[in-house]
């Protein structure tokens, strides 16, 4: 009988939530707290990486450290939106010399969090997002009321 070869098409699997930090151990302190709440969660600890992950996982929310060591925070979310382009980010940063409002807006960053980072609130904040059917550059904006922002008041001691 003729049966011609079926092809097998890749679906990607779905993430709720990717956590770029080039601290491992930051990296999976937050991974494995947001694990607890039943979220699927995937880590990057770099740009190259988190690219790799995002185009394979597809996350709803992507935790974002500003700081990375092969490209910038900003660098980085501004390909991973062209990617995802209804996912939300929260970007992370300890150091955010240049770092103005105005950029978190025009690439769509929904929370800033100045390091070290609460967990709790971190996690409300991303159980938050992952259920919101608002996400992307139609999510929610940084600093709306009802969304964890600790602001950019400069570096954290």
């Amino acid at each position: 009988m003729g049966t011609s070869p079926r092809r097998v098409r890749r679906v990607p699997s779905r993430c709720h939530v990717l956590v770029v930090e080039d601290d491992l151990d930051q990296c999976g302190e937050m991974a494995g707290y947001l694990s607890l709440s039943k979220l699927e969660v995937r880590m990057a600890y770099d740009g190259t990486s988190a690219l790799r992950q995002a185009a394979e996982h597809l996350p709803r929310v992507i935790l974002l450290d500003f700081n990375l060591p092969d490209m910038s925070g900003i660098q980085l979310a501004k390909q991973l939106r062209a990617i995802l382009p209804n996912a939300a980010f929260i970007m992370m940063s300890a150091h955010i010399d240049g770092l103005s409002e105005r950029t978190l807006q025009e690439i769509g960053i929904a929370v800033f969090v100045n390091k070290p980072v609460p967990l709790g609130p971190l996690r409300q904040a991303v159980l938050k997002l992952v259920a919101s059917p608002r996400l992307g550059r139609d999510g929610p904006k940084h600093g709306e009321k009802g969304w964890f922002s600790t602001g950019l008041g400069g570096r954290r001691r």
